[in-house]
């Protein structure tokens, strides 16, 4: 990560950890030992690179004790959020799903605010996040004993609903906007009984998360890692099959100007790029920096929707050098709606 990042940019981060400070400097009376050290520069987090610029977020600078720490010398763990009273094990107005997870409402989601309306209205159903869309969350996470060892604190997390762990995957299409929930989540439903580190520790652990708000997703293909058995395939090895017929009988070329609608995934389901999220509908065909996506556009027809399997090697590679480019295999659902 590269340094340099304004100070202002996080203001509330820096004040909470000079707060923290000024009041760990009183407890141990003596103001006159808040000498603080030059502070380095603040790490800056980098943005999707071309190919997903489209969908990138921006993300606020989250101030752990460790790097408060490094900055300033000090302890300032006790800013963490406290562990909730019924850390150790759930309460018996708890629910208890059949797959092992427990969990208890805390706030009301937005479509819902009146105890006597239903949560699982059809509104509020309506509302909910499917397992490939992404959400916006707060969220602490705790260990039996209180000890938090993980916390979104100073900035909201966007994650897609089947990229975390099966706890959370199951979890978070119970909720909707607004909606506070508590989870305590079994060993086999987090990192297991052994974990991955301090970040990942085993066995059970409990979440408070808020749902903040649904980012729709379009539905991946459920052939991601490799194409169906039904699919075309050319020399280059770019596989594809048409997904709904055209009523045109021009094809492009590269020199076309061409109008299209499509959806682009990596194989672990991230949207790439997408029409829907800003991703361009009007260009030149030879501009398209994806070179199996520039072969298979040529075998299409005006109208026509195709599905594309874009090998590594037509694509960006197994492990591309620049920052935010996908790696391995692609999948593209692609319209060609007009030659211009």
């Amino acid at each position: 990560m590269a340094p340099g990042m304004r100070w202002g940019r996080h203001r509330r981060s820096v004040v909470l950890v000079l707060a923290a400070a000024c009041a760990t400097a009183l407890l141990r009376g003596a103001l006159e030992a808040f000498a603080l050290p030059a502070a380095p520069p603040l790490p800056r987090r980098s943005l999707l690179g071309a190919a997903g610029s489209a969908l990138g977020t921006s993300a606020g600078l989250q101030v752990s004790p460790a790097l408060a720490s490094e900055m300033f010398g000090l302890d300032v763990s006790f800013l963490d959020p406290p562990a909730p009273p019924d850390v150790a094990a759930p309460p018996a107005d708890a629910e208890v799903l059949p797959s092992g997870l427990v969990t208890k409402l805390l706030l009301r989601p937005q479509c819902a605010l009146a105890k006597s309306m239903a949560l699982n209205s059809e509104k509020c159903v309506a509302e909910r996040a499917r397992p490939f869309d992404k959400v916006l969350i707060d969220y602490t996470g705790w260990k039996p004993n209180g000890k938090m060892f993980d916390s979104s604190r100073l900035e909201k997390k966007l994650v897609r609903v089947n990229s975390v762990m099966p706890g959370w995957t199951e979890g978070l299409q119970m909720m909707a906007p607004g909606e506070t929930r508590r989870f305590w989540v079994p060993p086999a439903l987090a990192f297991g009984d052994a974990g991955d580190g301090a970040a990942k520790p085993g066995g059970p652990l409990v979440f408070d998360i808020e749902m903040y708000s649904v980012e729709r997703q379009p539905k991946p293909p459920d052939e991601l890692k490799a194409p169906p058995g039904d699919v075309k395939v050319t020399a280059s090895g770019l596989s594809y099959k048409q997904i709904k017929p055209g009523t045109g009988q021009t094809m492009p070329t590269p020199d076309s100007n061409i109008t299209a609608l499509y959806n682009g995934w990596s194989s672990n389901g991230d949207l790439i790029l997408s029409t829907s999220f800003g991703g361009q509908s009007d260009f030149l065909l030879k501009e398209v920096p994806i070179k199996g996506l520039l072969e298979g556009v040529q075998l299409m027809r005006e109208g026509e929707t195709f599905r594309f399997w874009v090998p590594a090697n037509l694509a960006f590679g197994e492990k591309p050098e620049g920052k935010g480019l996908p790696g391995g295999t692609l999948v593209f659902d692609f319209r060609l709606s007009s030659i211009n």
